[in-house]
């Protein structure tokens, strides 16, 4: 297929969605990117030598909810939640928090990006928690 035949097989496609987030804004159901703290609901995560206490699990949240996840690790590392971009510095023995608003409908994970002993080298990224968000 060639770009002009994807161009209009996409377009209508384009179209409802554009009109989709423009109605959302309009009326204010489009929720912020970030929560606010003291209305959120609480999320414990605590890291011990690089897993999280109790396993992994899954969190459930509905769309639209205010989050914050309350994290303390016992090593410097940075808590990454993928698909919202979302990344937290987390030094050790410290409680940091990452405020957040679930907005998309999905099974989302949580990961540390541990820090290596050589400057610049990315380490090991174990999965910590799964966020998953549902429409209701």
């Amino acid at each position: 297929m060639n770009l002009a035949a994807a161009c209009r097989n996409w377009a209508p496609v384009a179209l409802v969605a554009g009109i989709a987030c423009a109605s959302g804004a309009a009326t204010g159901e489009v929720p912020p990117a970030v929560s606010n703290n003291e209305t959120a609901r609480a999320i414990e995560l605590r890291v011990v030598a690089r897993k999280p206490e109790g396993g992994v699990r899954t969190v459930r949240a509905a769309l639209g909810e205010s989050l914050v996840l309350r994290i303390r690790a016992d090593e410097e590392m940075t808590i990454h939640l993928h698909g919202y971009d979302l990344q937290q510095r987390v030094v050790a023995g410290r409680e940091e928090r990452m405020p957040l608003v679930a907005r998309w409908v999905g099974r989302f994970p949580v990961t540390a990006h541990l820090h290596e002993a050589k400057a610049g080298k990315h380490g090991a990224e174990p999965t910590l928690l799964y966020l998953e968000v549902h429409p209701e």
